[in-house]
């Protein structure tokens, strides 16, 4: 059998444990990491001891109290999250180039070019690891196997903090039940109930074609390929607002301040949006999206912008009520294109020029007009406020 070559690592709870880091009374107590109890937002992340309860990241604030009423919230400290983010992708980096980020404290490396480092590749995903931790200080996952998603597995088995060998991915993921396995959705998922599937060696037994389509690019492609160039990725940010907002302006530049955001992801990551999402969640908690094409695969904030202003408004237009959340969301992501647009790219060329500043000197040396009404309302705030990312949230 061919020697698994992707390692995949996840810090454990890792905002939570920065917290407990530089406070060890809270250790082994529930912490929950977004927000205090009585504020309006959702769970960064939540502390081993937490989750016990039934608290998630993702869940709001305020339900999360009432579910661990005796919980320790704290609102976090980003700025020192993604410094030790950047230590952990440092140090995976000097064992190998294939290094592919999930989120700021979640990886996959690919391994097979540097087998000849130990004497087995078992042992160099231990040294990797026990690496990564050295430098972060923090306990990491890992899990070894020979696609991204039987290293995603792995990983999960080996939770908390140890290192798991996945030999046999078909035979592993057979056995799973179908709410363990990435792919099946919720509404897949009830419908299999449905008609009596609960494993995956029930689902590819039966259902041969759905199984094929549900691990398409993610299982039954890629096997031997290691770490596939992304297929479907999406990147989104959203802002939770501390009070239901009404004035247009002001949400325009949440807008602003979101896409700026994802146009710099996307210029990082050397990907190209096919296509842009707006969402809405009014006073009342219904919640509803909006989501247009772009002219050309592209990562310009100005193409991003002129295609989301007219979805945020169709979605204010819809009901008479103020917002608690605006979001953003990127998809159809893609590394080249074939089809170039048939007008300047000066607009890519600005972004690229802006991001290259903002690299160096941080993301608010430079700002857009649009979002500069954030800095006078939330000078301390704005950072904390951008509750739940695609990259951020744990």
């Amino acid at each position: 059998m061919k020697t698994p070559s992707v390692l995949h690592l996840d810090i454990d709870a890792f905002f939570a444990a920065v917290e407990e880091a530089l406070d060890p009374t809270l250790r082994g107590r529930p912490l929950i990491v977004g927000g205090l109890a009585h504020e309006r937002g959702v769970v960064c992340t939540a502390s081993y001891a937490a989750r016990r309860y039934g608290v998630h990241s993702g869940m709001a604030l305020r339900t999360a109290a009432r579910k661990c009423p005796h919980a320790v919230f704290r609102r976090g400290r980003y700025h020192l999250y993604s410094r030790i983010s950047g230590q952990f992708f440092a140090c995976l980096r000097r064992f190998s180039p294939r290094v592919e980020d999930v989120s700021v404290d979640e990886a996959y490396i690919d391994l097979g070019g540097s087998r000849y480092l130990s004497p087995s590749v078992y042992e160099l995903a231990a040294r990797v690891q026990a690496e990564a931790e050295r430098e972060t200080g923090l306990k990491i996952s890992a899990g070894l196997g020979h696609t991204r998603l039987g290293a995603k597995l792995a990983c999960e088995a080996a939770k908390p903090g140890g290192l798991f060998w996945l030999h046999d991915e078909a035979e592993f993921i057979a056995g799973l039940t179908l709410d363990k396995i990435p792919g099946v959705g919720p509404q897949t998922h009830f419908v299999l109930q449905g008609l009596g599937v609960r494993r995956g060696r029930e689902l590819k037994a039966k259902y041969p074609t759905l199984w094929r389509r549900v691990f398409a690019g993610q299982y039954a492609g890629g096997m031997e390929r290691g770490l596939p160039e992304p297929v479907s990725r999406s990147f989104s940010r959203e802002t939770t607002f501390p009070n239901d907002i009404r004035e247009e302006g002001l949400l325009h530049s949440h807008l602003a301040y979101l896409l700026d955001r994802l146009a710099v992801q996307l210029l990082r990551d050397g990907l190209y949006a096919g296509r842009v999402e707006v969402k809405a969640r009014f006073s009342d908690f219904s919640t509803f999206t909006r989501r247009a094409a772009l002219p050309f695969p592209t990562f310009s904030y100005f193409h991003l912008w002129q295609a989301a202003l007219p979805l945020l408004r169709s979605l204010l237009a819809r009901r008479d009520l103020p917002l608690r959340l605006v979001g953003a969301k990127v998809d159809g992501l893609q590394a080249r294109r074939d089809i170039l647009p048939f007008f300047s790219l000066r607009d890519e060329r600005m972004t690229a020029a802006i991001a290259g500043v903002k690299e160096r000197f941080g993301f608010s040396s430079l700002r857009n007009a649009r979002s500069m009404l954030l800095e006078e309302l939330y000078p301390v705030e704005r950072e904390g406020m951008v509750l739940k990312t695609a990259s951020l949230t744990k």
